[in-house]
């Protein structure tokens, strides 16, 4: 499946634990600083790579940054005592002391979950050759919480679901979870849903192998962006009023607005996308939604602006930036 406006990015996440350790949240700071010392040995011995960041020795600002960049999760900074993460050079993550010992994930804009599978077993692999998993014959790889024992493989992608968003998402929902994946927000489970943006991801790792798992995950992804296409269309045909309305008072909105939670500039950003992609507006140029989700967040504005912005601050930096964004665009 090629890039389009629909399908924003695809990940893969493998979960592994350490054979002799408490999972993280049970473990003692010494048995959290002596594994973590391994799995560093692991991956430095292996190439130069990664950059390891112990999260008690991060800024917050920092970390609030990788978490916008979805490198990291809200999880992993509950555990700030004990957790940290490896940034690789081509973007990809690791946590440590999340939920798991080990969350390998590789995100990237597109779709590329093929490639995005062979790069994590590949590091998969390499810790499996060093260290110990805790690895059952009938269940699969072990992990501290249940949905995720067998593979511990996530494939999954976000998605812009305008369209189905509005028009009714409850059906999607059931469909999906009957296949065993489940919709989420941006950033995953307990994530409110951000502009229409949606993840979906398998919900167990349970009975199929890890090759099936992608499989299904690319099948699904390519139904839900031809059922998101298919009620742009009725959008366009039976409610092209209350589109163009939509549309147009974002438009206005974004345009004049001097003052702009993140989520509502989401949400207008949207439906603005939304109305360039169905004609109903004419720009002199398109823009990149997922691009704009991270560099809207706050931690992004703060670093842009190089200093601290409260939240009232923020939200004017953000109209600010939002105003130039359609200047340039139209």
């Amino acid at each position: 499946m090629t890039k389009d406006d629909i399908l924003l990015t695809s990940r893969i996440r493998l979960a592994r634990n350490i054979k002799g350790y408490p999972y993280p949240g049970h473990m003692r700071d010494e048995e959290a600083r002596e594994l973590t010392e391994k799995i560093i040995d692991v991956l430095h011995k292996r190439d130069d790579f990664w950059t390891f960041y112990p999260l008690a020795e991060v800024k917050p600002l920092r970390s609030l940054y990788d978490l916008e960049e979805n490198r990291i999760s809200m999880q992993l900074m509950k555990n700030k005592d004990q957790a940290g993460y490896f940034i690789g050079e081509g973007g990809e993550s690791i946590m440590v002391m999340e939920e798991d010992h080990l969350r390998m994930q590789d995100m990237r804009k597109g779709f590329f979950l093929d490639e995005e599978y062979e790069r994590m077993r590949e590091i998969a692999r390499a810790v499996e050759d060093e260290l110990p998993v805790s690895f059952d014959n009938k269940l699969g790889y072990l992990t501290a919480c249940p949905t995720n024992v067998g593979t511990g493989l996530r494939a999954g992608c976000m998605m812009h679901l305008p369209a189905l968003d509005t028009l009714g998402m409850e059906r999607l929902a059931r469909s999906i979870a009957r296949m065993g994946f489940v919709l989420r927000g941006m950033r995953g489970e307990g994530s409110k849903i951000v502009g229409h943006v949606y993840q979906i991801s398998n919900e167990r790792t349970l009975g199929l192998s890890e090759e099936e798992f992608l499989k299904r995950a690319k099948s699904i992804t390519a139904e839900v962006a031809a059922l998101e296409r298919i009620k742009r269309k009725e959008m366009y045909l039976d409610h092209l009023i209350e589109l163009e309305d939509m549309a147009r008072r974002s438009y206005g909105v974004l345009r004049n607005a001097r003052i702009m939670s993140y989520e509502e500039a989401m949400l207008h950003l949207s439906h603005m996308k939304l109305g360039i992609e169905l004609s109903v507006l004419s720009p002199k140029k398109d823009f990149d939604l997922y691009d704009l989700m991270i560099s809207l967040g706050k931690a992004h504005l703060q670093m842009e602006r190089g200093s601290f912005l409260d939240e009232r601050s923020s939200n004017i930096y953000r109209a600010n930036k939002v105003r130039q964004l359609i200047k340039e665009v139209f």
